[in-house]
């Protein structure tokens, strides 16, 4: 077995520090197409990982590959054959400094969606492995090669049989427009799948979720060799009926209970199952895997479902509103997907944030049209061969960035929350409302160019409706930026330097109505946008607080500025070197937030080149 070597700079180290599994924090939903109002089958996920993280999308054409070709993902584990030709798909790259093995999205051109759940805290972390073991590589081949949602579970099968999962657990969702599938993955070779009933509708936060399955229903339910019989002998299993294996429950033989008692998950499987079922489940053990509901499940459910939060959501002395994360929607929300399944893989069709769910709107899209070119950062094959190393400049603040915009709205709101958030709130429903009826036309209008064979065309349409969806969605959160934050920020200065205890100078200027003197000098921070917080810290936490004031005119305008010297390597705080940040500074005057943010690099490196 090779020794796994870290993927981090030394450099990261500190930048890093902070995180924690608030920040492996993934929902996903599932509904059957029985249980569904379009008679398709929907599935939902939230991305949840903290620090700078970037999602940029692609589409990877199909591809013909040299006998003996060998894939390498991680640095550290096996090498896998590839085959001789690949499917082409849609990818939804979780960008990140560390290397992200678990966290990518995939919809491929035989209709396959592929989304993943972090299962950690596990039993039984020992287990023999090949060559490494196999991480990214699952979700990456089941992409590449499965025409159906069955053949992506024999491919994680066989996969798993001969090298091994290197990582402590995993929940694979897979679907295509006939059925939906789970795979529970245990570090090794453990593991249960199992096909989701067409009128269930599953919930999944960070813990294993199925439990008792009939492990001779062989149609349905596939368990790895040997985990029953390890089960019953290490008193983890025991068959109401000796050599009945009907009755086995997966998670209590490979994850211990408090798990599933952690506040992250519990918080977010109760909330999730009140709004499934009606019902407030106050034991963790009694959450169920599935539930068949009493009404149709709509796109809008699972829109809502991924937008919950806790109850006291918004705390006063957190200073943003997401800074507890133990609703659905939480602080690392970096991403949420939500997708209808369709007999023609072309017209699966589905809508997409771009930050926290809440703050950001659903734009509808058809991951397979190509996503506008704003949202490809890199090609695919740079985006392939930077996954496990990308450079400093990947992660810089740039206007140009599709998902920008949202981002920039999402920072302002979470901070200024109160009429800025609903406000924003009402700004969302408008669109969404809209875009419903418009996802429709374009749905019906892609169906009859299909039927007429011109599928170039239709493709074509496709793709303009995915970029003019974007640029509209573009426009409208840059005007209620625009109106929700009317002050002007300026640093006096383009860089910070981690180390040094030199000073850094904001400006916030005053203009007709505003009076920046007036600001509250102890509610002063300046630091990391929301975005880029790896946990629940508070503001305070996670940002350098004011150390110096001065009343000055600094743009010449007869009226008098507020220029805030902070620390530089307290507003640097996990910030990463080399990196061009999107720098806030958060304060208040009278009952009012005010934020607005300057861009400043990070002296020193992380990452400069891509290690071979």
């Amino acid at each position: 077995m090779k020794v796994r070597t870290t993927l981090l700079a030394a450099a990261l180290t500190g930048a890093l520090a902070a995180f924690s599994l608030q920040a492996l924090a993934c929902s996903t939903v599932i509904v059957g197409k029985a249980a569904s109002a379009t008679g398709n089958i929907l599935i939902g996920h939230n991305e949840d990982n903290g620090g700078r993280i970037f999602n940029p999308q692609y589409y990877v054409p199909p591809a013909t590959h040299k006998a003996g070709e060998m894939i390498t993902f991680e640095p550290a584990a096996a090498q896998i054959p590839q085959v001789g030709k690949t499917l082409g798909f849609y990818w939804s790259q979780t960008l990140s400094t560390e290397g992200s093995s678990f966290s990518d999205g995939f919809v491929n051109d035989a209709g396959v969606i592929i989304v993943s759940n972090a299962c950690t805290g596990i039993y039984d972390t020992d287990q023999k492995l090949t060559d490494g073991g196999v991480g990214y590589g699952i979700r990456r081949l089941m992409a590449e090669r499965a025409h159906s949602a069955r053949e992506a579970i024999q491919i994680a099968i066989d996969l798993l049989g001969k090298y091994g999962y290197f990582s402590e657990g995993r929940t694979y969702t897979v679907a295509d427009a006939k059925e939906a599938w789970q795979i529970a993955i245990h570090k090794g070779d453990t593991w249960v799948a199992r096909r989701v009933k067409d009128s269930e509708v599953v919930y999944i936060p960070n813990n294993f979720m199925i439990g008792v399955v009939d492990a001779t229903d062989k149609n349905n339910v596939i368990v790895s060799p040997g985990l029953i019989e390890r089960s019953i002998k290490n008193g983890r299993y025991k068959p109401a009926k000796p050599g009945v294996y009907t009755d086995f429950n997966y998670r209590l033989a490979v994850q211990p209970p408090e798990r599933r008692a952690a506040q992250y998950n519990f918080s977010r499987n109760q909330l999730a199952w009140n709004y499934i079922l009606g019902q407030k489940i106050t034991d963790p053990e009694s959450f169920p895997y599935s539930a068949t509901p009493s009404r149709k499940f709509t796109l809008d459910d699972v829109k809502a479902i991924l937008r919950l939060h806790e109850e006291k959501f918004g705390a006063e002395d957190g200073g943003w509103l997401h800074y507890r994360g133990f609703g659905t929607c939480r602080v690392t929300s970096h991403e949420s997907l939500v997708l209808e399944q369709n007999k023609n893989p072309k017209l699966i069709s589905g809508y997409r944030t771009y930050s926290r769910p809440c703050e950001s709107p659903y734009i509808p899209f058809f991951p397979l049209a190509k996503p506008d070119r704003s949202l490809s950062y890199m090609t695919p094959a740079e985006a392939t061969a930077e996954q496990f190393h990308a450079i400093d400049k990947r992660f810089d603040y740039r206007p140009s960035y599709g998902a920008t915009a949202f981002v920039n709205n999402a920072n302002a709101v979470d901070y200024l929350a109160g009429s800025a958030y609903e406000s924003n709130r009402e700004m969302i429903a408008k669109l969404e409302k809209r875009w419903a009826g418009e996802r429709a036309s374009m749905l019906s209008r892609a169906r009859k160019g299909f039927v007429k064979k011109d599928s170039s065309a239709t493709m074509r349409t496709l793709h303009r409706f995915n970029s003019t969806k974007l640029h509209e969605a573009q426009a409208a959160v840059k005007e209620q930026l625009r109106r929700i934050t009317p002050w002007r920020v300026q640093a006096m200065s383009r860089e910070l330097d981690p180390a040094s205890d030199g000073p850094v100078t904001f400006v916030l200027f005053s203009s007709k109505g505003f009076d920046a003197r007036k600001i509250d000098k102890d509610h002063t921070w300046a630091g990391l946008s929301h975005e880029s917080i790896t946990n629940g810290k508070t503001l305070s936490e996670s940002t350098g607080k004011a150390v110096g004031f001065e009343e000055k005119d600094v743009n010449g305008d007869g009226l008098p500025d507020m220029a805030i010297t902070f620390r530089q390597k307290d507003v640097a705080k996990n910030m990463l070197p080399g990196v061009s940040y999107d720098t806030y500074l958060y304060t208040r005057a009278g009952g009012t937030r005010i934020t607005g943010f300057d861009v400043l690099r990070v002296k020193g490196e992380t990452r400069t080149s891509i290690e071979k």
